[in-house]
């Protein structure tokens, strides 16, 4: 079964109380959750609380869970939240700026947000033009590595997530300017030929490839680009091709994708960690969330 077919699966069981099913999305999260906490704070107890706290505010915000988004999104924006809020309250000794934590929008803000009904219909429309947007930049990625086009997903990964200018993308890809304004109005038309049959399809526009736009915040809040962990994988046994490494090289180190990165430590530390400590942990959480379990009906 596919990751997000098996993530459908469990969330569909833990929504009708299912405790196993609730053990099971703890175990398949905890590890790369614990791996990026502890990119954040320097003490593992800190970080497995912060852990525990996410599991709980997934189990608390399932009644509005949207199914269309990728469980281990919906769980690293809770994990964010949850860190940002820490750190906050700390103020001092942090490994790591806010500002990187930093979005226009917390986690659970909209987890846990009521909507007034007279902007109801408002809300679901922007929901909907952002879940067409988001399904759009998705399928582009995934055209991308189809076709082996990484050149085209690593200059827009750094013209919107590193915010660099046309000069120094080309600068630093070997390329001419007028190169990289080529690819990046290549892709341009590509996206308008994606989105183009939606409901109020966007106006792709150049602005729209800057670090300060709304696709930006929408590829780091989505992890628009990650990698699928059995990708991650292949590429940590040396089974993938050059293309390939070299722009998961490119994406985990320059690109610095937390999210990514959390994978991997967690996936090179899968035959090493200490099996008895992330069995407490994941009884810790499993204990201390388990009684917001809904009750399937009698």
């Amino acid at each position: 079964m596919a990751g997000d077919e098996a993530d459908s699966f469990l969330i569909e069981a833990v929504q009708r109380g299912d405790q196993s099913a609730w053990r099971d999305v703890i175990a398949r999260y905890q590890g790369r959750m614990l791996s990026f906490a502890r990119r954040m704070l320097a003490e593992r107890s800190e970080a497995e609380d912060i852990v525990q706290e996410a599991f709980l505010g997934l189990l608390r915000s399932l009644p509005t869970y949207d199914p269309s988004r990728s469980l281990e999104t919906y769980l690293f924006a809770i994990l964010r939240n949850k860190l940002h809020d820490h750190l906050r309250r700390r103020q001092k000794g942090q490994r790591q700026s806010l500002e990187q934590l930093d979005t226009d929008e917390g986690a659970e803000a909209w987890i846990d947000a009521e909507t007034p009904s007279r902007y109801l219909a408002d809300e679901e429309k922007i929901s909907a033009q952002r879940a067409a947007l988001v399904a759009a930049l998705r399928q582009w990625v995934e055209q991308c590595t189809d076709e082996h086009r990484f050149q085209d997903l690593i200059v827009i990964e750094m013209l919107v997530v590193l915010g660099l200018r046309n000069k120094e993308v080309a600068a630093d890809l070997g390329l001419t300017e007028p190169a990289v304004a080529g690819i990046k109005f290549r892709v341009l038309e590509q996206w308008r030929k994606l989105t183009g049959e939606e409901p109020g399809a966007h106006e792709w526009q150049e602005a729209d490839l800057a670090r300060d736009s709304t696709v930006a915040r929408i590829w780091q809040e989505e992890g628009i680009s990650c990698l699928k962990r059995s990708t991650l994988g292949r590429y940590l046994l040396g089974v993938l091709d050059d293309d390939w490494n070299l722009y998961i090289d490119f994406h985990v180190q320059q690109g610095d994708c937390d999210r990514c990165q959390a994978n991997l430590q967690d996936l090179r530390s899968e035959d090493e960690r200490d099996a008895a400590s992330h069995e407490r942990l994941r009884e810790r959480c499993f204990a201390s969330s388990v009684g917001f379990l809904s009750h399937p009906p009698a």
